[in-house]
């Protein structure tokens, strides 16, 4: 049973905003984690890495329209080289969610201190408070909206031009010289300074990976819809990070670079465009760095989802709550680890910084040779092959040096992977299943895991459609009303059956739409859960012996209003009924209100029916 489901729902625009939402928040605290480093070379740096990620976002383009069901650098790595492999460059990429994670939410709170100091006192158990709020907003399963990223994205790149164009009209003869100079000091620098600052500058890059990960949400023509977006990613991106870079470095005086490191666009802002523009900058850059903290929550939760469906992590990591139809387990390891990281770095973003590197660079060295081992498969040996596999040269330079110079994220990256790598042999090879067997808590997670991963049984599905299916009856059993449930409904069938034996009619279609929040879509069900066929069986039941056939569809979507609104539609129906909701005001504002998405939805001649 495969449901037609229409998760593609980012046109160019709106996948180039939830990609800058992510690699665009590096800008507000790598200037100054590298000054803490390689002091005033960092616009040099950062300019260099610019080509390195132009380089690799090229290859990034393909990475996404070659794998339409996303999983970044664990789909494209197992294609390359094998499960395990794949296994492994998840580990990576996981270890690169937990650090932005953490980052993220430490430096959003350090900006928000720019404007409010008592804040700075505080900044570790906000930080760790913020993470556990986004913990809860997603065990509830709030909807990562592609509109509410766009505005951030476009308000974000707005503001940062407004920093660089004030910065530019207000700069006198020696500060252009200064700037200018600060780009070209790499010159005198030993080669081996050169590769350990060049390796330290792809911090400025990170959250390039984000496009491969949405790639089952943007619309078709899927190459060229990436194509325009990753085009739209690299100019607003060049515009940006080595000019915020270089005129943050060259503009602001020596002691605010020595104090205020963990903050120097909003004191650029301050310096060249007054109070107005620093504001500014707080407000944008705090709310999208928190922003990007929850995107890599749930990347990292849905690369633990991604290797249990592969059988490398255990089935309790898939178990879903069932309130909310949400991956509670996986949430909350992936919120725990970052939460862990803040307190033992006590937010000191050197130190994250120094830890970012690991999982990022090696997430990148797996993409990038993955895919020119597949081009190699293909036969391609053209111009683009060779620059591709400079490219993968590049990072693997870039991720030896971190390597070897960062040891802290070595150790804390390859701990962490290290322990991956053990449960997902362990689990494959039954290591641990008699041990945790032991435990009554686990044992009974672990039952109903089991349980919900199993494909429900050919007679427990039977006579339950698909969307598209009922289309195709509607020829054999035509009707006017449709309900949509949720849960078991007497009243509101009852109500549906009374309309159709009015109206003369004979069918009746009842609706049940699970409800799958996010972008990052993940493997998603081709066959209902315990609540869909529940609620479905119970319709059936309710018409028995009353002259009435009972078309049960099942369909999943992000968003049950339009799902909902799309089946009366296609359907043709003139009337929808809903029950009364019983959800609180809270869980309709981060999932939406179902009733007032029809409203607005519905088509103009289907009226809406609401029953108690």
């Amino acid at each position: 049973m495969r449901p037609t489901r229409d998760t593609r729902q980012l046109n160019w625009i709106l996948a180039w905003a939830v990609v800058f939402c992510d690699i665009g928040t590096s800008v507000y605290y790598v200037p100054g984690i590298l000054y803490g480093h390689v002091k005033d070379t960092t616009p040099f740096f950062v300019l260099l890495t610019t080509g390195g990620f132009i380089l690799l976002a090229l290859k990034y383009i393909e990475i996404s329209w070659r794998n339409p069901e996303g999983g970044g650098v664990v789909t494209i790595t197992t294609k390359a080289f094998g499960p395990m492999w794949g296994c492994l460059g998840g580990m990576l990429i996981t270890v690169d969610y937990f650090l932005t994670t953490a980052i993220s939410a430490v430096s959003g709170f350090q900006y928000i201190g720019s404007v409010f100091p008592t804040v700075d006192h505080y900044v570790v158990l906000l930080a760790c408070g913020g993470v556990i709020m986004l913990a809860m907003l997603n065990i509830i399963g709030i909807r990562e909206s592609a509109t509410v990223a766009l505005a951030m994205a476009g308000s974000a790149f707005i503001v940062d031009l407004l920093v660089i164009g004030s910065s530019l009209y207000s700069m006198d003869a020696a500060q252009w010289q200064a700037t200018f100079q600060h780009l070209g000091t790499g010159r005198n620098l030993s080669a081996y300074d050169l590769v350990v600052g060049f390796g330290a500058a792809w911090l400025a890059f990170s959250g390039l990976e984000s496009i491969s990960q949405i790639s089952p949400a943007i619309r078709f023509p899927l190459r060229r819809t990436i194509r325009i977006a990753m085009a739209a990613v690299i100019v607003s991106i060049v515009l940006t990070s080595p000019i915020l870079s270089a005129l943050s470095i060259s503009l602001l005086p020596p002691e605010v670079k020595a104090t205020q490191s963990e903050r120097f666009i909003s004191e650029l802002g301050l310096q060249m465009g007054g109070f107005g523009t620093k504001l500014a900058v707080v407000l944008t850059a705090s709310t999208l760095l928190l922003f990007a903290s929850n995107t890599a929550i749930i990347g990292a939760y849905h690369v633990f989802l991604a290797l249990t469906n592969q059988g490398f992590l255990p089935k309790i990591l898939s178990l879903r709550n069932a309130a909310f139809n949400t991956p509670h387990i996986a949430i909350l390891i992936a919120t725990s680890v970052p939460i862990l990281v803040i307190v033992m770095t006590q937010g000191k973003m050197a130190l994250l910084g120094d830890m970012y590197a690991f999982g990022l660079l090696g997430a990148f060295v797996f993409s990038s040779l993955s895919l020119d081992v597949i081009r190699w498969r293909l036969g391609r040996r053209d111009a683009g092959f060779f620059i591709g596999t400079l490219t993968t040269g590049i990072v693997i330079v870039a991720w030896g040096v971190n390597l070897i110079e960062k040891e802290l994220a070595t150790l804390f990256g390859g701990t962490i992977t290290a322990i991956g790598l053990l449960t997902a042999v362990g689990v494959r090879r039954g290591w641990f299943i008699e041990a945790l067997h032991q435990i009554p808590a686990v044992q009974r997670l672990q039952a109903r895991a089991y349980r919900a991963s199993e494909h429900l049984v050919e007679e427990e599905l039977k006579g339950l459609v698909t969307l598209a299916e009922a289309v195709d009856l509607k020829a054999l059993y035509p009707s006017s009303t449709l309900l949509a449930l949720r849960g078991e409904s007497p009243r509101l069938i009852q109500e549906g059956i009374a309309r159709a034996k009015g109206k003369g009619e004979s069918a009746l279609y009842c609706m049940y739409v699970e409800e799958w929040p996010g972008l990052f879509n993940g493997e998603t069900p081709h066959v209902p859960n315990e609540e869909g066929v529940r609620t479905l069986r119970h319709a059936l039941q309710e018409v028995r012996e009353k002259e009435i056939q009972i078309i049960p569809i099942w369909t999943i979507s992000h968003n049950a209003a339009e799902a909902i609104a799309k089946a009366a539609k296609e359907l043709e129906v003139d009337a929808v009924f809903v029950g009364v909701t019983r959800r609180s005001a809270f869980y309709h504002m981060l999932r939406g209100h179902v009733v007032k998405g029809l409203m607005h939805r519905l088509p103009h001649n289907c009226h809406l029916m609401i029953c108690n």
